[in-house]
């Protein structure tokens, strides 16, 4: 089943969707969270493609794009982490309300920034399980890096193919510390990581490993780039994010 949904946070309008098995019940359900400069279905249909093997294995799944982003109102340059995890907040409540939607299995999860949200947003939303798909916990660095290969400046900030990103949104997360605002979360969380990830180094998700001690499984996919781009190796990620699912299910 499909459902396409609209969500008003504070005035701005998210589009995104809604995948379940084709019957009437509560699900078990995910709430994925897309990566930078990409949407809700992901490069090369990554998300996509895995909310329709989690719908297989007899899960919900919401993804939305955040606005600015894909279907959803806005432009990229009105974009900020901090937009970004009040924008997960609002969708996580919103789900909790759906009649579809298992609230005592609710799991939170993204790719690269969208997992890193999903890590910064963990300790306060306490979804049952957490998964990152190449958490980007060194955003702010490899940010920085790509802006000096960007085109530009630009009145409000730089040219990052095609899209606009703020200055306001490098200046929010140089002043963050996510490692300090991932503590707060002690239920099971999977993170995973590709050796050959260029964008933001596999090292990261074990410093992230080290936060979480033995509630956290950390699984490296060897010769995985940061975009999973095989399909040996999105089938790997995705085995492995619905067996955590599956096994942490209340």
């Amino acid at each position: 089943m499909y459902i396409a949904t609209e969500l008003d946070v504070n005035g701005r309008l998210l589009r995104g969707n809604v995948r379940m098995p084709d019957k009437e019940g509560r699900f078990p359900t995910i709430i994925f969270l897309h990566g930078f400069t990409v949407w809700k279905t992901g490069p090369q249909r990554l998300y996509e493609e895995f909310a329709r093997e989690a719908v297989k294995a007899g899960f919900c799944v919401i993804r939305y794009d955040f606005y600015g982003t894909g279907e959803s109102d806005g432009d990229f340059h009105e974009m900020t982490l901090g937009s970004e995890m009040n924008e997960t907040e609002a969708i996580y409540r919103w789900a909790i309300g759906q009649d579809y939607v298992d609230s005592g299995n609710l799991f939170l999860g993204g790719h690269s920034m969208g997992a890193l949200i999903a890590v910064l947003e963990a300790p306060r939303l306490q979804p049952a399980g957490v998964f990152g798909w190449a958490t980007a916990l060194t955003m702010a660095f490899q940010a920085g890096q790509r802006t000096r290969n960007m085109n530009g400046p630009t009145k409000r900030g730089w040219d990052i193919d095609g899209l606009e990103l703020s200055r306001e949104f490098m200046e929010e997360i140089c002043g963050m510390d996510f490692q300090e605002m991932a503590k707060g979360y002690d239920r099971p969380v999977l993170l995973i990581h590709g050796t050959n990830d260029t964008d933001i180094p596999v090292e990261s998700s074990y410093m992230l490993r080290n936060i979480y001690g033995d509630c956290c499984e950390l699984a490296v996919i060897e010769g995985a780039n940061h975009r999973f781009l095989s399909l040996k190796w999105k089938q790997e990620v995705y085995e492995k994010t619905l067996t955590f699912i599956r096994n942490h299910l209340s």
